[in-house]
């Protein structure tokens, strides 16, 4: 069941010049399909799926357009920014978590937008015995590394090297409970801006636009970074890991996972989540009209030349290939559930395109 309700208006003023369109939304969607809370004394059979879920979208929408002429040049600029809010009520089951090749990299629980990134919150890298033994919680108590419970049996050598983790839930050990919202795939604002001009036959136009604020997940990081496929290492991995000759390394000790721990080569943690924000030129496009005069003799309505860039720049601080990310599981398989996963998947190819447009 989905109720809506938007308010908005349009706006035309200038003689038509300048444009304005305005709309406010609060989308509320209920009996949503979820799979049941079952007592593990149901066995191992699969959960139905019931109506029990609800889930709320609020949103904003602005376009605003210009469109002028200045002696024999005549102009047209229109932008857009749409933002909204998502945020899943009730549940009415246990989360909902989404897995890869790592545990639990997405969840979605009540009073948080659907497929929040989750996992272990690294706090920086072990660059001393000292440090293993000295690490503390927000409450100022000793912290055990990641899966050690018990302090006699610890080994700080063992641990040099190695992530830091935060003690979540403060009670001085590191383990499932200690998981985390560790980032957010949806933006705070997207939008997009056209630009066109053109004067005595010529003209000139292109499309820009942009998604501010929300996290990617680097999952190829996985595969690039950490040993436990025993794959080949990025140049990053292998310039910035700390060792005692690089004690500001930002990743762990570049070994296999015995040496760089399982908490960095198997587990969901913050170093995968990075600011997926982008501006990106899509296109570029400049062309030329011939007079119509020059055409009468010819007997051709128009004739346009025109060459076209795609891809032209993109501005980002996001590391993978492309920021803008599909939304699947790496197989095709696409749910909000997994939004904002990066698989390494091929970055978009610039093209250069030349063309003509006749019309009789």
């Amino acid at each position: 069941t989905t109720k809506m309700f938007n308010v908005g208006f349009d706006l035309t003023a200038f003689s038509n010049r300048f444009t304005a369109t305005f709309d406010y939304y609060v989308k509320k969607t209920s009996d949503m399909l979820v799979a049941a809370n079952w007592s593990a004394l149901a066995g191992d059979a699969t959960k139905p799926n019931i109506n029990i879920g609800d889930m709320q979208n609020k949103g904003v929408d602005l376009s605003l357009g210009w469109r002028d002429k200045i002696g024999k040049v005549s102009f047209n600029i229109n932008g857009n920014v749409s933002t909204y809010k998502n945020k899943v009520i009730k549940l009415g089951s246990s989360d909902i978590f989404n897995s890869t090749r790592l545990a639990r990299v997405n969840i979605t629980t009540e009073g948080q937008p659907i497929g929040m990134f989750y996992g272990f919150k690294v706090e920086g890298i072990y660059k001393s015995e000292s440090e293993v033994t000295s690490f503390t919680n927000d409450n100022g108590q000793t912290v055990l590394p990641y899966a050690v419970t018990d302090a006699a049996k610890l080994n700080p050598k063992d641990w040099v090297g190695r992530y830091k983790i935060k003690d979540v839930n403060n009670d001085g050990k590191i383990n499932t409970a200690d998981r985390t919202i560790i980032g957010n795939p949806h933006p705070d604002f997207t939008g997009g801006l056209n630009l066109s001009a053109s004067w005595n036959g010529f003209d000139l136009g292109t499309y820009l636009y942009f998604s501010v604020g929300n996290d990617l997940f680097r999952h190829y990081m996985y595969y690039t970074y950490y040993g436990a496929l025993q794959s080949n290492y990025s140049k990053d991995r292998r310039d910035n890991s700390w060792s005692p000759s690089n004690p500001n390394g930002k990743y762990p000790l570049w070994a296999t996972t015995s040496g760089e721990g399982t908490e960095a080569a198997n587990e969901s943690n913050s170093m995968y989540v990075q600011d997926g924000s982008y501006l990106r030129m899509q296109t570029l496009t400049f062309g030329y009209t011939i007079p119509k005069k020059l055409l009468s003799k010819i007997k051709f309505e128009s004739i346009r030349l025109y060459g076209q860039i795609s891809n032209v720049f993109t501005i980002t601080g996001y590391d993978g290939l492309d920021p803008e990310v599909r939304s699947d599981d790496g197989y095709g398989n696409s749910t909000d559930y997994n939004k904002g996963i990066d698989y390494g998947a091929y970055g978009m190819p610039r093209q250069f395109i030349f063309g003509l447009h006749v019309q009789f």
